[in-house]
């Protein structure tokens, strides 16, 4: 009887062990959907900016168009002269 509850108890620790990994790969594919997401919003704001500096649009401009910090903008546009 003691062999039996033993087994139970294995059991049980095992099931509870594959979900805690189940739900861990859930997480973890939501976080890499959500970071996925945020690169490609990032990646899209950058392709405005590009085009607004194509157009010879005024830095403050592309700022407030795309929510880019100055940096980010001044980057892109020595990348574009290169």
């Amino acid at each position: 009887m003691i062999y039996n509850l033993e087994l139970t108890l294995e059991e049980m620790q095992r099931q509870a062990l594959l979900k805690g990994l189940k739900e861990g790969e859930q997480k973890g594919k939501l976080e890499g959907k959500l970071e996925g997401k945020r690169e490609g919003k990032l990646e899209g704001k950058r392709e405005v900016a590009r085009n607004l500096l194509l157009l010879n649009v005024d830095i403050e401009t592309i700022i407030k168009a795309t929510g880019l910090a100055l940096e980010e903008i001044n980057a892109l546009k020595k990348q574009m002269e290169q």
